[in-house]
């Protein structure tokens, strides 16, 4: 895990460690998942804005639709909590958007976690992220209709991580090995090769070892869709929800309306007053909480969408992994090269979702631009890194352009963009309601939440840190006591004044390391 957090720390501008991120971009670059927009929601708006709610969630990807989710369900029957959901610009266009699309959790960063945190903590992350693909088929399962099943895509998948040096490979080796004596539930699903045998099952020429992972170890979606046919769906089912896009939050305050205490949350299009206010906004989180500005950093990640060599197979016909046959649901990859790279299959285009693994612009681009196009080193690493970790050999020839399409370029490229992603100062995500010492702003009865921070492995992450936020927040709507947590979740991952008092392993600190 080093390795991905010193390639997304080095990304990072050093003058956005304690800035306001100020508002999201209003014309972002456009990501190959957004296309086509969701008819229904990309651009939704209520004819006229809620007024008054129960919750106000800000950000419209994963969390933030989650947390919809949850609340919705699981909140009384006879007095349904009113859940308004508000997004910048369209719905699902920040990190959720542009992210690698897979849901591949590293179990074997719990030895790392372990000296931090303690075996217990770490054994409910490893745990944790293990449930996340389960979680999301099932969600697709009870919640899309079968036109949001086929186009969510949510699957199992072949998943390996792939090293290139020796050393690096032996020290995974080593971590996977403890993981296997002390968390074995989760260790034994995955199976190291090494040599040859590992470099006949990927067809990557230089790869030194591979670790593989079951079915049960992870799987990929198309992100984008997945969210927007969920919240397409809580619209139609829960008519006490709301979901406004190109509404952005500019301030919040709090207020007395009708001798009740609330949260006002201001907007172009007026305002909102609510009990609870919940932060899903990821990196922007910063703009409406100021004193969080050292504790959630930014960073641009790198993504692109590519057609592949002739002679690269299709899903469901790579070389046998455990002896069986490949996954139909395609392969994704993690690359521990001199940075952290990967890879995902999509079964049905053929195509290949693949970014990160190179160093970032430093200074010429802030850390809160999905606006500007990537940087031409950046973008030339990716236009050619896929034929390199394969072998020529392997690759073949270039397969045939494809028809054009509105923002598709018709080459083996079809699409470069960048997201922005939430780092946490300490590397573990915020979730929970924020210490009124860090807001400056407090109601009776309610509270700001908050779930961000995953540092570059939020698909694994997020799904149960909405659930576990969501159950918080209704244990104190029935009890009026202190929030408690589901007994699964981390310690670790919950936000409290002492939590946030400690110093960090920050971003400042790790990129003077890298370099």
């Amino acid at each position: 895990m080093l390795f991905r957090f010193l390639l997304v720390f080095l990304s990072l501008s050093q003058s956005a460690l304690t800035a306001d991120p100020g508002l999201p971009m209003e014309d972002p670059n456009i990501s190959y998942w957004q296309l086509p927009p969701h008819p229904d929601v990309a651009d939704r708006q209520s004819p006229k804005l809620p007024s008054d709610v129960d919750v106000l969630i800000i950000g419209s990807g994963i969390t933030g639709t989650a947390v919809a989710r949850w609340l919705l369900r699981d909140s009384s029957q006879s007095q349904p909590l009113r859940v308004a959901m508000i997004e910048a610009r369209q719905s699902c266009s920040g990190a959720t958007g542009r992210n690698a699309g897979h849901i591949r959790p590293t179990p074997w960063d719990y030895v790392k976690d372990k000296k931090v945190i303690g075996a217990v903590d770490a054994a409910k992350i490893v745990k944790l992220k293990a449930r996340h693909y389960f979680e999301y088929a099932k969600a697709a399962g009870e919640d899309l209709d079968a036109a949001g099943r086929d186009a969510a895509e949510v699957r199992a998948i072949d998943s390996i991580d792939a090293w290139f040096t020796n050393s690096s490979y032996n020290s995974a080796v080593k971590n996977l090995e403890i993981l296997k004596q002390e968390v074995p539930e989760i260790g034994d699903e995955w199976t190291a090769f090494a040599g040859d045998e590992a470099r006949e099952k990927t067809l990557m020429p230089d790869v030194v070892g591979i670790f593989a992972g079951t079915p049960k170890t992870g799987g990929a979606m198309w992100p984008y869709r997945f969210v927007t046919h969920l919240q397409t769906a809580l619209l139609k089912k829960y008519p006490n929800f709301s979901l406004d896009t190109h509404t952005p939050a500019l301030n919040i305050t709090t207020g007395t309306d009708s001798g009740k205490a609330r949260f006002e949350i201001k907007s172009p299009r007026g305002s909102i007053r609510a009990r609870h206010v919940v932060h899903a906004e990821g990196a922007w989180t910063p703009h409406l909480v100021n004193n969080l500005d050292v504790k959630i950093t930014q960073a641009r990640w790198h993504m692109s969408a590519q057609a592949v060599g002739d002679k690269i197979p299709d899903a469901g016909k790579w070389p046998s992994i455990f002896g069986n046959s490949s996954m139909p649901g395609g392969r994704g990859w993690g690359l521990w090269r001199d940075y952290y790279g990967s890879m995902l299959q999509q079964p049905k285009t053929g195509l290949f979702i693949a970014g990160g693994g190179v160093a970032g612009e430093g200074d010429k681009v802030s850390a809160w631009d999905d606006h500007s196009p990537v940087e031409p080193v950046i973008a030339s690493y990716l236009n050619g890194f896929l034929p390199t970790f394969f072998g020529y050999e392997n690759w073949g020839a270039e397969r045939p352009a494809t028809a054009p399409q509105k923002d598709v370029y018709p080459g083996r490229s079809k699409g470069l963009w960048t997201g922005i992603d939430a780092m946490s100062w300490d590397e573990y995500p915020i979730v929970g309601a924020l210490p009124g010492s860090i807001t400056k702003r407090r109601v009776v009865k309610g509270a700001e939440w908050i779930a961000t921070g995953y540092s570059g492995d939020g698909m694994p992450a997020a799904w149960l840190c909405a659930k576990a936020l969501s159950e918080a927040l209704l244990g104190t709507e029935r009890n009026h006591t202190n929030q408690t947590w589901p007994d699964w979740f981390p310690d670790s991952w919950i936000v409290s004044e002492q939590r946030l008092s400690k110093a960090g392993t920050n971003s400042s600190q790790l990129t003077k390391r890298a370099r």
